[in-house]
C-alpha cells in the first residue's frame, strides 16, 4: 500500500491552504479599513507633538475663589503746592530821591554851630567865611531873640576886640561877643548875621549858657559858598 498521497491530492490540499491564507489576511484587510502601510511610509511619518488643549468645559467641583482679606485704604497725605516766589519785574532805573529841602534855603550866610564848652567868660564867637576866605567888615549880633535888638554892641569882623577902630591882621574874619567877661552867666542868646540896614544875612543860633560849668562859650562860624 502507498503512504504518500498522490500529486493531485497534494495540489487540491495545497490550493485549500493559500485559500485559507488569503481568507484571513483578506479579513485582516478589512478590519483594519484598507491597505496595510507600508514599512517605509511608517519610517517617514514625523512623531506627532502632542499639545495640551485646556478642556472646552470649566472643571465641575471647583470650590468658588476665595476673597482677599479686607485691608483698609489709607488716603494720601495732601501735599501742598510749593510756594513760587514771584520774580521781581525788572524796573528802570529808579529815579534818584528829591533833594533834602536846604533850612537855610534865601540866606546868604549859614550857620555852622561848632559847640559850646566850659569857660571863665560868658561869650559866642567864631569866624565867618565867604568862598573859602576868611571876611572882615561883616556884623555880628547877639540878641535874646530871632532878629531882635542887640544885647550888646554889634560886632565888625576882623577887628580888635579892646579897640574896635582898628583891625587886627591876627584876627582876620574873626568876631567876638564878649556877654559877660570874667564870669559865668545864664541866658538864651540868638547869633546871626545882620546888614548895615539891620536886615537877617543868615538865620539865628540859639545858644544857652549857663552860670555853672558846662557852657559858657560857644563857637558858630558863618559861612557862604
Amino acid at each position: 500500500m502507498n503512504r504518500f498521497p498522490s500529486a493531485p491530492t497534494l495540489f487540491a490540499l495545497g490550493s485549500i491552504f493559500w485559500l485559507i491564507v488569503l481568507g484571513c489576511r483578506t479579513a485582516d484587510l478589512i478590519a483594519q479599513g484598507g491597505a496595510t502601510p507600508t514599512r517605509a511610509a511608517i519610517r517617514a511619518t514625523v512623531r506627532p507633538t502632542f499639545t495640551t488643549v485646556p478642556p472646552t468645559k470649566p472643571p465641575t467641583n471647583v470650590p468658588p475663589p476665595t476673597a482677599p482679606p479686607f485691608v483698609p485704604t489709607r488716603a494720601p497725605t495732601p501735599r501742598s503746592a510749593p510756594t513760587r516766589v514771584p520774580t521781581p519785574a525788572k524796573s528802570a532805573t529808579p529815579a534818584p530821591p528829591p533833594p533834602t529841602p536846604d533850612p537855610y534855603a534865601g540866606y546868604y550866610y549859614k550857620p555852622v554851630n561848632k559847640g559850646c564848652v566850659t569857660a571863665d567868660n560868658t561869650r559866642i564867637q567864631g569866624t565867618v567865611i565867604e568862598n573859602g576866605q576868611k571876611k572882615n567888615g561883616v556884623l555880628v549880633r547877639v540878641s535874646d531873640r530871632e532878629g531882635g535888638a542887640p544885647s550888646i554892641n554889634d560886632f565888625t569882623t576882623g577887628v580888635d576886640p579892646s579897640d574896635f577902630k582898628h583891625q587886627d591882621p591876627s584876627l582876620q574874619g574873626q568876631y567876638r561877643l564878649a556877654l559877660y567877661e570874667g564870669q559865668k552867666n545864664a541866658g538864651n542868646w540868638w547869633v546871626f548875621i545882620i546888614d548895615s540896614a539891620g536886615n537877617l544875612l543868615s538865620p539865628g543860633v540859639l545858644v544857652t549858657t549857663q552860670d555853672i560849668g558846662g557852657c559858657n562859650t560857644a563857637t558858630v562860624d558863618f559861612v557862604h559858598q
